[in-house]
């Protein structure tokens, strides 16, 4: 978790001070500089100079906001307590992408475009060219009988009942600035096209301590890569459910957990298995990936203003209290 420097400590005391006009003159300031900073970045052909940009508008947004908890990233530990926090970090995915891949899944608070989440090449990567680290938000839905007496931020008790019952889900949720389903396809390219795209891995323990996990994949789950996913990617409960009856496919998408999410580049839909990984020549080891609770920073004052249409953020998807939902909307 990054700790305010001093200085920072210091001028939001400043800003609190003069509240009546801060916001006002340093929101006008932060896109002055950034409209120089943009300026300077692209009339000398320094992409990189994104990076100052992002770096500089976070830093005099948080501070126009007044909130010294601006640069918060969450703490693991204090958001789940230690066992959950250890659970999270032993079940994080590596990330594989396949080869058209538009955009690493970034930090939605410090970037919402193209350009900031591009990652500049194949082989591993554990940032974009501007800077931004590749990041998962995780949500945690405790349904075992000690999580549910605790504090944490829990389901209804009804909604842990039935196939959750007993289980404890850990989800990781990517963000990116954009996505392209038919990205490179003539004639039909834009009408897969969309800015903003939430898409999650998500992992189920079960009380005898088998692991499962699953992916989103346009409107469903899936575990295994194939073409019989096809009812669940166009959100088709009755025809998921009929391969399921018939052996075709994992229940709810649910199947052995691999450590591994493999990525679709275009859309970022995702499957756990059955691909070999020669198909996916980009990659983000867990070791390198940022995680943040996202139940902690969902409303903080950089993520508040964020608007993600025509995408539901994760917080309003049936998912995020029920999480054996088989739609992502």
């Amino acid at each position: 978790m990054r700790h305010l420097s001093e200085n920072e400590r210091s001028c939001g005391s400043a800003f609190r001070d003069h509240s009546g006009q801060a916001s006002i003159e340093w929101v006008g300031l932060v896109l002055l500089v950034s409209a120089v900073i943009t300026g300077l970045s692209l009339a000398s052909g320094l992409v990189p100079g994104l990076a100052v940009v992002q770096s500089v508008s976070r830093s005099l947004l948080c501070a126009a906001s007044l909130s010294e908890g601006c640069f918060d990233e969450g703490s693991l530990e204090e958001q789940y307590g230690p066992e959950v926090a250890g659970l999270l970090r032993s079940h994080v995915p590596d990330l594989l992408f396949g080869p058209d891949l538009l955009g690493l899944p970034v930090d939605f608070r410090s970037c919402r475009s193209a350009a900031c989440a591009n990652a500049g090449g194949r082989g591993v990567v554990g940032e974009s060219t501007a800077g931004e680290p590749v990041t998962l938000f995780t949500r945690v839905v405790d349904c075992r009988e000690a999580g549910r007496s605790g504090d944490l931020d829990q389901l209804p008790a009804g909604e842990c009942q039935g196939e959750g019952e007993g289980n404890l889900y850990l989800q990781y949720w990517a963000y990116y600035p954009e996505s392209a389903s038919f990205r490179g396809v003539p004639v039909i390219e834009q009408k897969g096209f969309h800015r903003h795209d939430w898409e999650s891995t998500q992992v189920r323990v079960s009380p005898d301590g088998e692991v499962d996990q699953r992916a989103s994949s346009h409107a469903g789950y899936n575990h295994t890569r194939s073409a019989l996913n096809w009812g669940s990617d166009i959100g088709s409960e009755f025809l998921s459910r009929a391969a399921e009856a018939a052996g075709f496919r994992e229940r709810g998408g649910w199947g052995p957990a691999s450590g591994a999410l493999l990525i679709a580049g275009g859309s970022h839909a995702g499957n756990v298995a059955g691909s070999p990984a020669d198909r996916y020549p980009t990659r983000t080891p867990a070791s390198m990936i940022r995680l943040i609770p996202l139940e902690g920073v969902r409303g903080g004052p950089l993520a508040r203003p964020a608007d993600f249409y025509p995408i539901t953020p994760p917080w309003q998807k049936s998912v995020w209290e029920n999480p054996e939902a088989d739609g992502t909307g």
